[in-house]
Order: C-alpha cells, then sequence, then structure tokens
C-alpha cells in the first residue's frame, strides 16, 4: 500500500500540505482514492476531485497564523457586528475573477476542437456555477508589500480556528445530507505558475472532449467540475506576490442560484463568524502614514481603543516590522 501511495503522490504531484491531509483522512477514503489512482492514474490527476483537492489544499493545521489586509476604518463595522463580510466570486474587485482560467481554457479548447457544437457546450459548463462561491483572502505573509495597497492593518488570525468557525456555521455536521444553504469549505493556496495551469487545463479539456464523444456523462460532469475548481484557484501570475490563502465558502444555492447571507450595497456578502477568540493580534502598517493627520502610532492607538470598546480585549496590536 505505501508504494501505491508514493506512487499517487509523485504522480499527482501532491505537495506536503496535501500529504498531511491524505494521512489524516479516514482508512476508508484513503482506499478510495488510492483505488481511484490504481484504476486510471490520468483521470485521477485531473479530474478526481478528492485528489484535486490533495493538490491545491492549503494544510490549515500547519501553521499558527493567515493574515488578511484592510483599512483600518473598515473594522468598526466587522467588530461591532463580531462577523466579517465575504464577497462572492463574480464581485470581486479583480475583473478577471472567475474568469482568468475559463479565458485560458477557452483559448486552448480553440486549437483542440472549435466547432459550434463543443462551443456551445463549453459556454455551458462556464455559465452554470453549480455552486454560489465565496472567498474569504489570506496570506502567510505578515510583511506583504502588495497586499498593503488594501489597508493599512492587516487582521490575523488562526487557520484552523477560521476553518472550523466557518465549518460549524455552514457545513451540516452530517455532511452526506447537505442541501440547500450549506456549504462545501475548502482551504485552498491559490497557484499562480502558468505552466501548471496549461497542464491541468489542457489535459482536463482532452478529458472532458473525449466524454462527449464517448457520451460518458459521469466523465464530463467530473470534468467540468474540475474547470470549476480551476476558476478558483488559479490566478494570473502577475498577482503572484500576493501569496493568497482561500477559504472557498462554496454554498448550495437556491432556485435562483443564490447562496448569499445578506447583501452590502447591492453586492452578495456571507457573514463569517469574526469573535475575539479569532482574532490574535492585529498590525498595523506604514500605510497608516499616508493618511492625512494620521501616522502609524495614531492608527494604533486608534485601532487598540476599538478593539477594547467592542470586547477583543486580548488582541493584541502592534507595528509592521518594516521599516517603510
Amino acid at each position: 500500500m505505501q508504494y501505491d501511495i508514493d506512487q499517487m503522490f509523485k504522480y499527482c504531484e501532491i505537495p506536503e500540505d496535501g500529504k498531511q491531509y491524505f494521512f489524516e483522512d479516514s482508512n476508508e477514503n484513503r482506499k478510495i482514492m488510492l483505488a481511484a489512482f490504481n484504476h486510471n492514474s490520468f483521470m485521477a490527476k485531473y479530474i478526481y476531485m478528492p485528489i484535486l483537492a490533495l493538490r491545491f489544499v492549503f494544510n490549515t493545521e500547519k501553521y499558527e497564523k493567515i493574515y488578511h489586509y484592510l483599512n483600518h476604518e473598515s473594522l468598526v463595522s466587522i467588530l461591532k457586528g463580531k462577523c466579517f463580510y465575504v464577497g462572492n466570486q463574480q464581485e470581486m474587485n479583480d475583473s478577471l475573477e472567475g474568469k482568468y482560467s475559463w479565458n485560458l481554457a477557452s483559448n486552448l479548447l480553440n486549437d483542440k476542437d472549435d466547432s459550434p457544437q463543443i462551443r456551445t457546450l463549453f459556454e455551458e459548463i462556464k455559465n452554470r456555477r453549480p455552486f454560489d462561491s465565496y472567498i474569504w483572502s489570506f496570506t502567510l505573509d505578515e510583511n506583504n508589500m502588495a497586499l498593503q495597497n488594501y489597508g493599512d492593518i492587516a487582521i490575523v488570525m488562526n487557520p484552523q480556528k477560521a476553518f472550523e468557525s466557518l465549518a460549524d456555521k455552514y457545513t451540516n455536521p452530517e455532511f452526506k445530507n447537505m442541501n440547500t444553504g450549506h456549504a462545501f469549505v475548502f482551504p485552498l493556496r491559490v497557484n499562480y505558475d502558468r505552466q501548471t495551469q496549461l497542464e491541468y487545463l489542457s489535459n482536463t479539456l482532452d478529458i472532458w472532449l473525449e466524454s462527449i464523444r464517448l457520451r460518458n456523462y459521469g466523465d464530463y460532469q467530473d470534468a467540468s467540475l474540475a474547470m470549476y475548481l480551476y476558476s478558483l484557484v488559479f490566478k494570473h501570475p502577475k498577482y503572484h506576490q500576493e501569496e493568497e490563502i482561500r477559504y472557498i465558502i462554496n454554498k448550495i444555492p437556491d432556485a435562483k442560484g443564490n447562496g448569499y447571507d445578506i447583501k452590502v450595497n447591492g453586492k452578495k456578502k456571507l457573514e463569517a463568524p469574526f469573535l475575539p477568540s479569532l482574532c490574535d493580534e492585529v498590525i498595523v502598517n506604514h500605510r497608516a502614514d499616508k493618511i492625512k493627520n494620521e501616522n502609524i502610532d495614531t492608527i494604533q492607538a486608534k485601532v487598540d481603543n476599538t478593539l477594547n470598546k467592542f470586547g477583543f480585549t486580548n488582541t493584541i496590536v502592534k507595528k509592521t516590522d518594516l521599516e517603510y
């Protein structure tokens, strides 16, 4: 069995985080994954969701801290409501969000099969959206210069506690009985490598096209779902400095395709729990020095007062280690 595991890890390029998740899973699930791999390693690597999850997973138990950058003014409403508004994938500031990998796939498809029938099917799966997807973004870097463009503070959370808070709220404890309103929660590492993206998209498209030729509905559905996953995990290489970690909350939508908790300024949001036990510290960066009549010291004091006001008395506020 160990030989099969090693072969699967090597062929499917499972990173250390994924290996740890595999060994933490139940013996039954491990056997199912190995059986799928031994049955057809190529298909398992590119369209079998449990193995794809191992390939791109972020191991929440391996790390102590994750960081989310924002402006200090936004902290008041978050602390007051004890929740963080998590945005819908289709309504992100990045205009390529949810489109980047589909555009790559579309270009690849042009060279594989440019028939009108295939193009119609491709557009159908691209627009299908099996889930109403929400993205809560973090990084492992407390001094991420690129992400400081998003704000003058970074809230610091424990990744496992953050994951558990989302799962407790949105996932049915009886995992097999998920219904409308429930969600599958996945912590993933964003992949910025163009060669990896092209490899996965190209091979998945080959499986998808073959499933159409053979009228294999199961493979068609699996390949389509894999491409949906890629739209959540692949980003343009120009954003690589963000080193993004994502908590994907895939809500099972209602009849209208929605799974949001609330609308804020017309945009769909989830209300992720944000309690004192989840926020260990807040780091103020030098973007604060660019605020009129403020500086890093005054913003640090304001943030500290705001935290205390709303009961986050054990949350530490400190300044960045960076000198500018």
